[in-house]
């Protein structure tokens, strides 16, 4: 053997232990596989992705702008959903009107979109969410001049 063809061998076996070392270190893939790990996106999300049926016949009954990356949306149900945009959506919260872009089938889920304005936002998420707490309605103080009239009964001169 020349030193070349001892180097090549040498190579070979090397790369053969390792690969036979790796393979025998994994476990085998079953049906009785454990669950994702606690760091993985799937199992730190926590809950599911979520879909209103009928979105483009009257499914949405209210939505409620919360920053420009998230809108709380009511369904017809009442029930609320929490949806995360793909990128800011810079006139979100000051839009008094959404548009609400389905699927071909009618639903609205992590794949439609939102538009406002001129501007398309793709979803990234649509998931179950609890309501949005209720503003507090604020009672301006009444001045002088918005005072209620006195209950004094009227004096009738004759």
């Amino acid at each position: 053997m020349t030193g070349n063809e001892t180097l090549s061998a040498l190579f070979l076996l090397a790369v053969t232990s390792f690969v036979a070392e790796v393979a025998g270190a994994q476990e085998p893939a079953g049906p009785a596989s454990r669950p994702p790990a606690a760091s993985s996106p799937a199992a730190s999300q926590g809950a599911t992705e979520a879909r209103i049926a009928f979105a483009d016949h009257g499914g949405i009954y209210n939505w409620q702008a919360v920053d420009n990356r998230t809108v709380l949306i009511q369904s017809r149900d009442r029930k609320w959903y929490k949806a995360t945009l793909f990128s800011p959506c810079f006139d979100l919260p000051f839009a008094e009107r959404l548009g609400f872009e389905s699927n071909p089938d009618g639903s609205f889920d992590k794949f439609s979109s939102i538009r406002v304005r001129s501007q398309n936002c793709p979803l990234v998420s649509l998931v179950p969410t609890a309501a949005p707490e209720k503003k507090a309605k604020s009672h301006k103080a009444a001045g002088p001049s918005m005072s209620a009239p006195s209950a004094s009964p009227a004096t009738n001169p004759q």
